[in-house]
């Protein structure tokens, strides 16, 4: 690309947004009780960020 003359362009960093309101918190309806005695009877996850597009 140096020898071509041809400039590399770069993507721009993400910028993260801060919140306006504080963040709501959901119940623990399992109230920390991961015991379970078949498949497919609980499934939890932690999701900090989700990308939602441009908006």
């Amino acid at each position: 690309m140096k020898e071509a003359n041809l400039p590399s362009k770069q993507p721009n960093k993400h910028e993260y947004k801060v919140a306006e309101d504080e963040s709501k918190i959901a119940p623990s309806l399992l109230s920390r009780e991961f015991d379970v005695t078949a498949p497919n009877q609980v499934w939890c996850a932690d999701v900090t960020y989700i990308w939602a597009g441009t908006q």
